[in-house]
């Protein structure tokens, strides 16, 4: 098995038919097919079968892809990395975030990243953390946001900031709300994976209450619109309120009683080699995330010192009077506009 056969397996996989990446690497179908079939017989399992839509990866193709993309990109970075020496961080990039971070913190990164270091490719990518760290794992990101706080097997762990939960609902109320009063009304949650349902339910039950959606749903627009209908409450972070569009009009309320919240950190794989360009992206991010809760322009959440210990209690900007005016508020970048700092207690326009 060489590099030679592993480019034009995944140029394969990625056309969809010998005959297109034959077009797309430049050399002759018959020598697609030859290596094709010498990866096949040296591994004695077919990688491919071929269907009327084009080729379909069998199971160990599948499989073989996964590393051959990972060692590819290997190869690049190294190349790239070479090329760096005594230069400015060049090459390609992976990072991913959460749903709900990707709009609060993607598109700045990628304008920061632009202007400091134009020679770096970032590739965005957003999703729920399993597939992240998936990803992670087996070589396709570089760099994830994860919302895990303690290193993990595999996995090199950086916390970035501990996010709140809020009560989040379509009604005028914008005071504190109990657990016990939460669990009386229609809730509706992500799904078992998420961690925003394990958390509240872990603590849910510690107030002998128990969490019982009237529905689950994944999809951060839709529930929003759901709650905005009336038809339920939910529970989601100040960030998950503020991504994205729509953006219906939802008023977030602490609980009085609890704290629920979660950590954000950044994620490196334990294996893989950090590039100057991953660490410049890696920087790049730190201070962004940085200004934006020292800003207030991303509210709930409060910075983790670089080797402090993660504390419960989450930033509270502006402990003063909840903003009741009921203006219209939208997200701009710290960096272009002065934010007026609020306490989380707000009726939500954006």
């Amino acid at each position: 098995m060489d590099l030679r056969q592993l480019r034009y397996f995944v140029g394969i996989v990625q056309a969809g038919s010998l005959s297109r990446a034959a077009d797309q690497l430049h050399v002759a179908q018959s020598a697609i097919s030859h290596h094709l079939a010498s990866l096949e017989a040296e591994l004695g399992r077919q990688l491919v079968t071929r269907g009327p839509k084009g080729i379909l990866l069998t199971e160990a193709g599948g499989v073989l892809y996964r590393h051959a993309e990972a060692i590819l990109r290997q190869v690049e970075s190294a190349k790239q990395d070479a090329l760096s020496v005594l230069s400015v961080p060049s090459g390609r990039v992976s990072i991913g975030f959460p749903v709900a971070l990707a709009s609060l913190l993607g598109c700045e990164l990628f304008v920061r990243l632009r202007s400091a270091y134009p020679q770096i490719l970032l590739h965005l990518i957003d999703g729920n953390s399993s597939l992240l760290r998936e990803r992670l794992n087996n070589g396709r990101l570089d760099i994830a946001v994860l919302l895990i706080e303690q290193p993990e097997r595999g996995l090199a762990v950086e916390p970035l900031v501990l996010e709140e939960l809020f009560y989040v609902t379509a009604d005028q109320d914008n005071s504190p709300v109990r657990i016990a009063d939460a669990a009386r009304h229609p809730l509706l949650v992500p799904g078992p994976g998420s961690g925003i349902q394990r958390d509240a339910r872990e603590v849910f039950e510690k107030y002998g209450v128990p969490l019982e959606p009237i529905g689950e749903c994944d999809s951060l627009n839709t529930l929003r619109q759901l709650v905005a209908s009336g038809i339920a409450n939910s529970i989601m972070t100040w960030s998950g309120l503020h991504s994205g569009n729509p953006r219906p009009a939802l008023n977030y309320r602490r609980f009085v009683d609890a704290k629920m919240v979660r950590p954000v950190s950044l994620c490196f794989s334990e294996v893989g080699l950090r590039s100057p360009a991953i660490e410049a992206v890696a920087l790049t991010l730190k201070l962004l995330v940085r200004e934006l809760v020292e800003s207030g322009a991303w509210q709930g959440v409060t910075l983790i010192e670089p080797g402090a210990a993660p504390s419960e209690a989450p930033a509270r900007h502006n402990e003063s009077e909840p903003d009741i005016s009921g203006r219209s508020r939208s997200f701009r970048p710290a960096a272009h506009r002065k934010m007026k700092n609020g306490n989380g207690h707000r009726k939500v326009h954006d």
